[in-house]
């Protein structure tokens, strides 16, 4: 099911191909909307010491879905990223929910120059699930996490008309991300529960929870290729790195970094 709906979404972004101009990637002058839809697969890695003094890696396959909303010199986006991480000694999965609204602002007024660049901010929280069977009654741990950072972005634009340059048909990007601060709802260390003490599955799951700050709990950056359709729709192909950690020094030290490359779907409405 999954590569029959890869397959439309593709052909009904290559059809576009054959219509129209396409539109500029960079800091525009008009209002372009976008749905966004991703799919991506990399390897993660992660320090949990609040579970088992170790760290875990794995397979991670993901999606995300959201809208971006390009209105002058203006860049609003909101993503909602779901990924799975296949985990190995011990074996498990971990899931990982993240809601993210983004806005940036062009520092150059809207031209016809190769160059573009924006800066913003962004908000976005983190839910992680672990299900480790092998630790019985602590196979199941939720963290949650509250970013807020400060986002970077640098267009290129590339092969222009030579009758109209304001319109190419690819573009080089690099996204820098970095967080200010974190806010961590974290199990304490060494945590045992009984599950059929309770009767819910989110006091279970939060009943050891503890909340911890951090300034500068990381880095994200994100960088690759969009090429911009006739139709006006895009296609991105890039790769992108994340790291989130609670501190060395934090008591319920957590550590997670993310590398995927992805393909990304953007369609004009």
């Amino acid at each position: 099911m999954k590569q029959i709906l890869t397959f439309t979404l593709a052909i009904a972004m290559l059809s576009g191909v054959l219509d129209g101009k396409a539109q500029n990637a960079g800091a525009g002058k008009g209002n372009s909307f976008y749905l966004n839809f991703k799919g991506g697969i990399g390897v993660a890695r992660c320090v949990d010491r609040s579970i088992i003094p170790y760290s875990f890696s794995g397979l991670t396959t993901g999606f995300n879905g959201g809208f971006t909303d390009e209105w002058k010199r203006c860049h609003i986006q909101f993503d909602f990223q779901w990924s799975k991480t296949f985990l190995s000694e011990p074996s498990g999965t971990m899931h990982c929910f993240v809601p993210k609204l983004e806005f940036l602002y062009s520092c150059l007024k809207p031209s016809e120059s190769r160059w573009h660049f924006w800066s913003g901010a962004s908000v976005s929280s983190i839910v992680d699930f672990k299900s480790i069977p092998a630790l019985q009654n602590a196979q199941a741990t939720l963290s949650l996490f509250g970013n807020f950072a400060a986002e970077e972005l640098v267009q290129c634009d590339f092969a222009y008309d030579k009758k109209d340059k304001s319109h190419p048909w690819m573009t080089a990007y690099f996204r820098f991300s970095l967080p200010l601060f974190t806010v961590a709802s974290r199990p304490g260390y060494a945590y045992v529960h009984d599950p059929l003490g309770e009767t819910h599955a989110l006091r279970i799951l939060m009943n050891s929870n503890e909340t911890s700050f951090k300034m500068f709990p990381g880095y994200a950056t994100d960088w690759g290729l969009t090429v911009n359709l006739r139709n006006g729709n895009r296609i991105s192909f890039g790769h992108s790195v994340s790291f989130l950690t609670t501190g060395k020094k934090s008591v319920y030290r957590y550590d997670n970094i993310l590398s995927t490359t992805y393909i990304q779907f953007l369609f004009k409405i």
